[in-house]
């Protein structure tokens, strides 16, 4: 089997029904009522092989017969299984699973894909570089940068949802956000935790979590905002990981625990009322456009982490692979001293190491053999 997961209105459903043959929605009421009454005879009336089942974890009764099935026919590719909620967040859907499905995470529109352009890789060919040189500065006209600046001032706002982002209205894109919003925290992520606090709530937390994105998690000032606990936020921080509203980073350096960032930038934009620093947007529009790069790659073993010490210093999000290690500084501008000097702690602390600064102006400079900025108009195009 193969599974296809991702935020709703991600694009699931419009992939699905181009790859499969045969094609049912769990949410249609009918459907949802005959795979958890009867797995067996649903699986009989949608068996064809390349069937695509939407939105399964809603039946998770139906997957033991689902492994059964697959055991018995070993046959690849006989299903298409999509969720807006981690698999292996659900014990009964996971222990089915284990060995019979390969899974693929689908992430919100890019800069790129938004301009119609191929995959971009230059992130990849920047993780196998044993060293920078003088040659990887680029220039980017100053016309292609001003209009590829018109569109990120777009995405900052809008993001890349594709059930969204293209409405133009912004007042009918707020609505759609909200009512999306609303289905995922009153039903996708209480099958994962079994909340009794009330939607209202949920969102609070939601909202004072989006206000301190990219930031280390900090339980007992979040409690003093929202009255939750912190056992019950860690519960609800792994919900809402697990039904794809934020990803979480862990921290390295000599700081311990975790850091997250929204997984849409119009849905980050949108829960915190516009409220985030010029900084904190930059940061989180580079990491989304960025991950694409490896996330899309078949074989990658990319792993992403935030580097943070006690005494100031800050990578916001760094990349490692079997390349070594790429700390990413998004930067509005000519970096500056301070990120230059966290850029340099960084590469004391780990000895295969690059730090590549991503530049908001048109800016690329060549500063040593482990140091280069680049303009994003380049870099996310």
């Amino acid at each position: 089997m193969v599974g296809l997961l991702g935020h709703r209105q991600v694009g699931k459903t419009t992939l699905l029904e181009q790859l499969a043959k045969n094609y049912v929605s769990l949410d249609d009421l009918g459907a949802l009522e005959l795979a958890d009454k009867d797995p067996i005879r649903f699986l009989e009336v949608h068996g064809a092989p390349g069937t695509a089942i939407d939105e399964c974890q809603l039946a998770p009764g139906l997957f033991p017969s689902l492994k059964e099935r697959v055991r018995r026919n070993k046959r690849p590719g006989q299903y298409f299984l999509s969720g807006s909620v981690r698999f292996t967040s659900r014990k009964i859907i996971r222990e089915s699973l284990t060995g019979r499905i390969m899974t693929e995470e689908l992430l919100p529109f890019t800069l790129s894909e938004l301009s119609h352009r191929d995959l971009p890789d230059h992130l990849l060919q920047l993780l196998a570089r044993n060293a920078f040189s003088a040659s990887d500065v680029v220039e980017v006209p100053a016309g292609v940068h001003r209009a590829r600046m018109k569109l990120v001032s777009l995405y900052l706002t809008q993001g890349g949802l594709p059930g969204v982002c293209f409405l133009r209205s912004e007042k009918l894109r707020r609505q759609r956000l909200e009512q999306q919003l609303q289905t995922i925290l009153s039903r996708d992520l209480r099958q994962v935790y079994a909340t009794g606090l009330a939607l209202p709530r949920i969102m609070d937390f939601l909202r004072v979590l989006a206000l301190e994105e990219g930031r280390p998690v900090q339980y007992q000032a979040i409690r003093r905002a929202t009255g939750i606990t912190p056992n019950t936020q860690k519960h609800l921080i792994r919900a809402l990981e697990a039904t794809f509203i934020l990803r979480i980073l862990p921290l390295e350096g000599d700081s311990s625990g975790e850091v997250y960032l929204l997984e849409d930038q119009g849905e980050s934009h949108w829960i915190s009322r516009g409220a985030l620093s010029e900084d904190q947007q930059w940061s989180g529009l580079v990491y989304r456009n960025l991950r694409e790069q490896t996330q899309y790659q078949v074989g990658s073993d990319a792993r992403y982490f935030q580097f943070r010490t006690r005494s100031g210093v800050e990578i916001p999000f760094a990349i490692e692979d079997s390349h070594g290690v790429l700390g990413v500084v998004p930067t509005l501008g000519v970096p500056t001293r301070s990120e230059r000097a966290s850029a340099a702690s960084f590469l004391r602390h780990y000895g295969r190491a690059k730090v590549l600064f991503v530049s908001k102006a048109n800016f690329s400079h060549f500063y040593d053999s482990r140091v280069l900025c680049l303009p994003a108009t380049h870099l996310l195009f």
